[in-house]
């Protein structure tokens, strides 16, 4: 990696980690863009250049998360049924990602004004979980949207359930209740090509 994008990455993260200790300290309504630039020591150009406004330095993924995505989706294997591979691969990404997950799950609580947020965390990790699935799951329109939204509305069924202080793990017996509960597998034989 060259060393001008291992610094925009440690930049990116800089203020991202200093914005979500402010907004957990203090609330989301309560810092500002200069006092996150402030305590960061970078310019407001500079927030701007890595992030759209206040919410996008909550919610928008890590620069390295794309090659995370890749590497959980490649590390499933073959035979396993989709909705295992995507139940594993929901728990493999928010493990890696537990820490700044717990520090937006502690800014959502001390800012009910995110709580009804819409935006997602992660518009983009869909659309590679989507891409790779297409080929593996033998389907494709509305089943696979069927699928792949089932997976991504247990995760975001789960999180307002999680308390944070119980660490990831807490977030993870959701999502695999969740799962265990619209188990797609007992559908996958009649969704599968040549059923």
């Amino acid at each position: 990696m060259a060393v001008r994008e291992l610094r925009k990455r440690e930049t990116w993260r800089l203020v991202h980690g200093t914005a979500l200790r402010l907004m957990t300290e203090r609330g989301f309504d309560a810092v500002s863009v200069d006092d996150i630039v402030a305590a960061a020591g970078v310019s407001r150009r500079t927030f701007f250049n890595y992030f759209a406004d206040k919410e996008s330095v909550v919610f928008d993924p890590d620069p390295d998360d794309p090659a995370l995505w890749g590497e959980l989706l490649g590390a499933r294997p073959g035979g396993e049924p989709l909705w295992v591979s995507l139940r594993e691969v929901v728990v493999g990404y928010t493990g890696a990602c537990a820490e700044r997950m717990i520090l937006q799950r502690r800014v959502r609580l001390a800012s009910p004004e995110l709580a009804g947020c819409s935006r997602e965390v992660a518009d983009r990790f869909w659309d590679a979980v989507r891409e790779w699935a297409a080929p593996r799951a033998g389907v494709d329109g509305f089943e696979l949207e069927l699928v792949v939204g089932a997976a991504r509305m247990i995760l975001h069924a789960s999180c307002p359930y999680w308390d944070a202080s119980a660490g990831i793990g807490g977030l993870h017996s959701l999502v695999r209740t969740g799962f265990d509960t619209f188990d797609w597998t007992r559908h996958e034989s009649r969704t599968s090509v040549g059923s």
